[in-house]
């Protein structure tokens, strides 16, 4: 495995795009954690507003990235539209650095913010077309490598967030995000697309970055996926799978809205705290995902997807019931744990229920975690608005119980009779 990372860096414009992909990263980490925060402290923004805010960013963001997938796969351009991406992006972040109102916020966020969150797969989209790679094992391997460059960035990208944060305030920390984007931009500028790459294929979609949002986009693949051979499972499973995969999506995006709110607003924390849960968790979650993704195949899916819901709702009830900022971080554990599961084995979960058409299930598995991260913005506000932020947390954990539920898929009919036939059995008389 050395041997083949290090023949990575003979790769043309591999080193360069680890570069860019970085600099990504480390945007993204710096005010993903904190975007929140500015909200509520700059923009006054209640938690209705908050979560309307950030709905509308993902939804926004949804839009941008089908429409730049689409079109690249079509048309190709990979290489300008992940420009544009990041040069909207680093407009949107200049922009909250001037602007505190919150119709003109909610206009950036959609125009801007949403526009930009399409740089993430843009960027994969493109290393397929600029790495002039012709072995397919050496591409999935170069872009796997992407993929943990864009990891490593949120283990130390939140941290340095906060130190910046505490020295110029969001004012800073935005113009430094976009200068990221700004640096990241420049140099794709650079690069160009290779002949030997793969320009026309689908960019690579991931379940979610490290202790974030579960920012995917659902891929067209039924053109260039083969079909597989087996039996489909019905459909009452699909979807039984399906809405489990929302609901996890929901309680995860919820998770980064609420919990940086929850540290230093409810618990009287710090930023620096926020940091540390958040890279704590990020740094679990790449040996385990290491680990999930060797031994996959041979695990029992279906079993580890509702062991992660049910370790989910754990977690939310233990950081409802947490005295102190000290209990939380040592939780983080358990949230690295549901992010690994469900970003390794989800999306092979749904290809198993569904063989014979594996492009709709990568979509339907990639729109069920985009959904619930359009969900959570005004759900998540309109809890903590209503019952503060430990009810919000009981909530999110309600939800993964239901998640938990629905993977393990019990006999409900079963159950049902059995509990019907006891219940008659108590009303009979005695005799």
């Amino acid at each position: 495995m050395n041997t083949r990372l290090l023949s990575l860096t003979r790769i043309p414009f591999f080193l360069p795009l680890s570069g860019a992909t970085l600099m990504l990263g480390v945007a993204m980490s710096f005010t993903a954690p904190y975007l929140s925060l500015f909200s509520v402290e700059q923009a006054d923004m209640s938690p209705l507003r908050l979560g309307v805010f950030m709905t509308v960013i993902a939804a926004s963001g949804v839009v941008a990235s089908a429409f730049a997938g689409k079109w690249s796969d079509r048309h190709g351009h990979h290489r300008e539209l992940l420009l544009a991406a990041l040069i909207a992006s680093s407009l949107g972040f200049l922009l909250l650095c001037l602007v505190r109102n919150y119709t003109a916020l909610v206009a950036i966020g959609v125009v801007f913010l949403g526009a930009g969150g399409s740089a993430m797969s843009l960027v994969f989209s493109f290393a397929r077309a600029a790495l002039p790679v012709d072995d397919a094992a050496e591409r999935a391997l170069a872009l796997a490598t992407l993929r943990t460059v864009l990891s490593m960035a949120w283990v130390f990208g939140p941290s340095v967030g906060a130190l910046v944060l505490a020295a110029a305030g969001f004012y800073g920390l935005f113009l430094f995000a976009a200068a990221c984007f700004i640096a990241c931009g420049a140099i794709v500028w650079r690069m160009h697309d290779s002949p030997k790459g793969d320009p026309h294929s689908a960019p690579a979609h991931y379940a979610g970055d490290p202790s974030s949002l579960l920012e995917v986009t659902a891929p067209d693949t039924d053109e260039f996926v083969p079909p597989h051979a087996g039996v489909s499972h019905s459909r009452a499973e699909i979807w039984r799978a399906t809405i489990a995969m929302t609901l996890v999506g929901l309680a995860a995006s919820a998770t980064m809205i609420v919990l940086p709110l929850y540290v230093v607003h409810g618990m009287h924390g710090t930023r620096i705290d926020v940091s540390v849960m958040l890279g704590l968790g990020a740094f679990l979650e790449i040996p385990t995902m290491l680990a999930l993704g060797a031994r996959g195949s041979r695990l029992d899916k279906q079993r580890w997807l509702a062991s992660s819901a049910a370790v989910h709702m754990i977690y939310f009830v233990a950081v409802a019931a947490s005295q102190s900022v000290q209990f939380l971080i040592p939780m983080q554990a358990f949230n690295a744990f549901v992010v690994s599961v469900i970003s390794c084995l989800g999306m092979t979960y749904m290809q198993d229920l569904m063989p014979r058409t594996p492009g709709a299930a990568t979509a339907l598995f990639f729109n069920a975690s985009r959904v619930g991260s359009i969900l959570s913005g005004v759900l998540s506000g309109a809890l903590v608005a209503a019952l503060g932020y430990r009810g919000t947390f009981l909530v999110c954990g309600g939800i993964a119980l239901v998640a938990a539920v629905l993977f393990a898929n019990p006999p409900f009919r079963l159950i049902a009779r059995r509990l019907v036939a006891w219940w008659q059995a108590r009303r009979q008389p005695a005799r």
